[in-house]
């Protein structure tokens, strides 16, 4: 609101003229001009008399003339000074102030876009900050476990995968869900345990039991580092902007993985129109690449459809390993096959230019 010294009150519209054809008697004095006080010892309007202080009122713009804006409040026209231009039709935001004994009116500032855009909270704030700091669109979210998921080399597909599962699902990416889960019985408090929110909390609680005294003193003693949940948060962030990630580490001793998990939710939705006869739903795209004693590296393109069908591409990277793995093709759709998996294609392509 503009305070009342902006309006300088309201004035007395002046009086009309005498109408033509009206003789004039000699000279009439002119009507004096009132100062703030003798306007303040004038009688206030009875139209206004109703009106309770601050009670919201509109007033309509008349016309505007050498700084004065006349202005028509409650059917009465009365003369305004206001702090910004205003063009006959506008509409005036008003709120009564009092009698003084003349009427008060405060105006009220015009809607702006600004004032009506949405007000974030901290936590949306905090985040929107997390999005800002984020690396270039190239950059994936990368974790990376602390050492080797296995004890010792195994050929066990099924321990393996459970491995790379366990890997995944109890990162921290997935927690709050993991939550909402546990909520509702469909997950349990020991998984939760293994997170990274909970370890933490878990190691600096056990910290804090064995020695609170050498604690509380190095926490006085340094700087208190960055909160690691701050990377976690972040990953968490990049995962929900662009469904993919990168798991980056070690199966067993020795044994490097790099695996690439990818939504294919935007992939499926621009290949419909080039593929109106075939699936284009939504599904999950694994890339795995690994370097193995006799093989070398290869590279494993996996996709798993609506339909929970997949479909494999192996890429050798050495030219002499196509031929051995083309042997035992049949035999690797044959375990696909024993542990209830529908294959829809299997390659073995050294060609690591084609799409995935």
């Amino acid at each position: 609101m503009f305070p009342v010294q902006y309006l300088a009150r309201v004035l007395d519209v002046p009086p009309t003229p005498d109408s033509p054809g009206r003789p004039l008697s000699g000279l009439v004095g002119v009507q004096p001009v009132l100062n703030a006080t003798q306007r303040d010892q004038a009688g206030p309007r009875a139209a206004f008399e109703q009106l309770t202080i601050g009670q919201a009122l509109t007033g309509l713009v008349k016309s505007t003339a050498k700084g004065i804006t006349m202005v028509e409040v409650e059917g009465q026209t009365v003369a305004m000074r206001l702090p910004h231009a205003a063009a006959p039709g506008d509409t005036l935001r008003l709120r009564f102030a009092g009698h003084m004994p003349q009427a008060v009116f405060l105006l009220a500032p015009p809607e702006s876009a600004a004032r009506d855009a949405p007000q974030l909270s901290q936590t949306a704030r905090m985040l929107s900050d997390l999005m800002q700091q984020l690396p270039g669109r190239s950059a994936l979210p990368t974790l990376t476990p602390p050492g080797p998921l296995l004890d010792q080399v195994t050929t066990n597909p099924a321990l393996i995968a459970l491995a790379l599962r366990t890997a995944l699902v109890r990162s921290g990416l997935f927690y709050e869900s993991h939550l909402a889960n546990w909520v509702g019985g469909q997950d349990s408090l020991d998984g939760l345990m293994q997170e990274p929110q909970n370890k933490l909390a878990a190691a600096e609680a056990a910290r804090a039991a064995a020695n609170p005294l050498a604690l509380l003193n190095a926490a006085e003693a340094a700087p208190k580092p960055l909160n690691p949940m701050h990377a976690l948060l972040t990953q968490q962030l990049q995962v929900l902007e662009s469904p993919q990630l990168v798991w980056r580490g070690e199966v067993w001793p020795g044994q490097v993985l790099e695996w690439h998990l990818r939504h294919e939710t935007e992939h499926a939705q621009n290949q419909s129109a080039a593929m109106p006869g075939d699936e284009a739903d939504a599904g999950w795209e694994s890339t795995l690449k690994l370097s193995l004693p006799q093989l070398g590296t290869v590279t494993a393109h996996i996709k798993l459809d609506a339909n929970q069908a997949f479909s494999i591409r192996l890429v050798p990277e050495q030219a002499e390993v196509e031929p051995l793995l083309r042997q035992n093709q049949s035999r690797l759709m044959e375990q696909l096959a024993a542990a209830g998996c529908t294959l829809q294609t299997l390659a073995v392509r050294q060609d690591d230019a084609a799409d995935a």
